[in-house]
């Protein structure tokens, strides 16, 4: 009989410890323990699977392909790391009361959807826009308008590669898993197709209007092949991002933008669309997982998120990452050291309370206080409300409130008025 418990790889992880690969051989393993589709050795196959063959199941299959599909999607290569997970995903692997594994049901958090749009010199988005471009051949190609890597301003430093890998190599793999996990053809295209306009979207060029502010498209060949490849038309399109409607009371106005505002504008619907075609592919590989007509009695969870990081240049990103990663390190603390010692109490061990020294209360409220005085997430809620605040009013403000700190510190040279520092269980 299992317990419902939580299966945490290590929760210091920092990027590129390996809680992604620990989190597939648990998979693997499980998958394989478990198999509803055990062979004739086993003493006491379920009724219903008696004489199964000693291969994997469909669904333990299916389980083993549903990474490699989320990994392209949702992964990518950092400095620290060739594949690292931009995406938290928790695993429910769902058994009946025989132990037999009857389904799985995966749930993500975070997507660092920014990624699409840039990333630092050596890393690359995420890694289906390189598998895609080495990848397609011939109609596939020519279906998808694609580009050489040189031609995307969104894929900043062109083709990065990753030693001991193929990007067309990984194409086919990953595809394949497609198949596998039942994604139809058409399906299929249209992924590829939400890929290829998040790669137009980047060379969508906007200029100014020479006597005025107003933002115009010159050249709208990029508009064309984004419009081509979602079946919309040119013309909407090129006006809802130059001159889009917007609702004044009653009244629906037309209102032109600056270049600034429509180049956000563009990038915007670039990581939105990419964010909901990854949600899009989480929901299809669930139903896939989740077919079972057997009632699941209780469930393993395996945590897989994406590790401790700290770059040159730490985004929002980062710091919620880090926050994450924190908020886990605390847990693992208490459960591991106080209400373990408290547990030695209550069984009468004779034992003197030691406190490690391991408490991360200070630094998680610095960040997720709601109030007296407001942490950074907090402050940051409330700049954005504000019409003229910019980054520099929001550090500004940050340093008014939280300079005292224990764990807040503002950079040593006074130049950089964009910066400032959490001090971290695993570094500043």
């Amino acid at each position: 009989m299992f317990h419902p418990t939580l299966l945490t790889t290590s929760p210091r992880g920092e990027s590129g410890a390996g809680k992604t690969e620990n989190t597939k051989k648990v998979i693997q393993y499980l998958a394989v323990v478990a198999s509803s589709h055990k062979g004739k050795k086993d003493a006491n196959p379920p009724p219903q699977q008696q004489g199964g063959s000693l291969a994997y199941g469909e669904l333990e299959k299916q389980l083993l392909q549903a990474n490699p599909i989320l990994e392209a999607f949702g992964n990518a290569k950092t400095i620290k790391n060739d594949n690292s997970s931009r995406f938290g995903k928790f695993i429910k692997l769902n058994f009946d009361v025989t132990g037999y594994l009857v389904g799985a049901n995966i749930d993500t958090y975070l997507l660092e959807k920014s990624r699409c749009i840039r990333q630092a010199n050596t890393e690359r988005a995420f890694h289906i826009f390189y598998y895609m471009v080495a990848g397609a051949k011939d109609k596939l190609r020519e279906e998808l308008l694609l580009e050489d890597f040189g031609s995307y301003r969104f894929l900043l430093a062109g083709h990065v590669e990753i030693s001991g890998q193929e990007d067309d190599e990984m194409f086919d793999e990953t595809l394949e898993a497609m198949d596998i996990m039942g994604f139809t053809e058409e399906e299929r295209l249209g992924m590829l197709k939400v890929v290829s306009t998040v790669l137009q979207l980047g060379n969508v060029k906007i200029e100014k209007e020479r006597n005025s502010e107003q933002a115009t498209m010159p050249d709208n060949t990029a508009a064309q092949k984004v419009c081509h490849l979602q079946g919309i038309n040119v013309t909407d399109f090129t006006r809802a991002i130059l001159t889009p409607r917007i609702k004044v009371g009653r009244e629906v106005v037309q209102k032109a933008q600056t270049k600034q505002q429509a180049d956000f504008a563009v990038e915007a619907l670039a990581k939105a669309m990419y964010e909901r075609l990854f949600r899009w592919i989480l929901a299809r590989v669930n139903k896939t997982l989740d077919k079972s007509k057997r009632q699941s009695s209780s469930f393993l969870g395996i945590l897989d998120i994406a590790g401790f990081e700290i770059f040159e240049d730490n985004s929002f990103e980062q710091l919620c990452i880090n926050y994450t990663n924190e908020r886990l390190q605390q847990l693992f603390n208490h459960t591991m050291f106080v209400l373990e010692q408290e547990e030695y109490k209550r069984e009468g061990i004779e034992w003197n309370f030691i406190d490690f020294g391991l408490d991360l209360q200070p630094c998680i409220e610095l960040i997720e206080r709601p109030n007296n005085p407001p942490g950074i997430l907090a402050l940051l809620d409330e700049e954005c409300w504000f019409p003229k605040a910019t980054d520099f009013t929001f550090v500004d403000k940050l340093l008014n409130t939280h300079t005292g700190h224990v764990k807040f510190s503002k950079p040593k040279q006074h130049k950089d008025k964009l910066m400032f520092s959490v001090l971290h269980y695993a570094g500043k």
